[in-house]
């Protein structure tokens, strides 16, 4: 299950953080080591980054998969296209999720602000829906395969482990 679906379905956990300038919570970030830094993804995406945060718009891209984005001074955005038809009905769920991270040798602690899902159904229950603040932690690595593509895998507490490809 994707850090996104894991956010989705769990309880927020609540942090008492101050706000910056521009209304982000003031949360702890590191800088993040080269090899990490950069676009990751996983499943058919055409793109990635699909929502712009300043307007609240949509884009419309095509396949379904998962991905992560990590800037060098410790933003991250990760979001997720999933795509299902389920007795005629059609859903589209897109969403975004957006903090700080920090990291820590092996380990990297997420700051969650805000994770925003966009639903589309052709049965008629489409919907926005935004939740707030939590943190998680997760050990990561990145391995080269035989093709020398670049795989970066994020390993929850429960054991489970979500794999991306470095994105070119």
């Amino acid at each position: 299950m994707s850090a996104l679906l894991r956010s989705l379905v769990a309880l927020p956990f609540a942090l008492l953080v101050a706000c910056t300038d521009d209304g982000e919570p003031d949360t702890p970030r590191s800088e993040v080591p080269a090899p990490l830094a950069g676009d990751w993804f996983t499943g058919t995406l055409s793109s990635i980054q699909y929502y712009d945060r300043d307007t609240g718009a949509w884009q419309n891209p095509s396949g379904s998969g998962f991905y992560f984005v990590f800037d060098a001074d410790g933003a991250y955005e990760t979001g997720a296209v999933i795509d299902s038809t389920v007795g005629g009905c059609t859903l589209r769920l897109l969403g975004n999720e957006t903090g700080t991270v920090t990291v820590a040798g092996d380990r990297l602690t997420f700051y969650r602000h805000r994770i925003t899902v966009h639903v589309t159904d052709s049965c008629g229950d489409d919907g926005e829906r935004t939740q707030g603040e939590a943190v998680r932690d997760v050990a990561w690595s990145i391995e080269v395969d035989g093709a020398g593509l670049e795989w970066l895998s994020l390993e929850h507490e429960d054991g489970s482990i979500e794999r991306y490809r470095r994105w070119n």
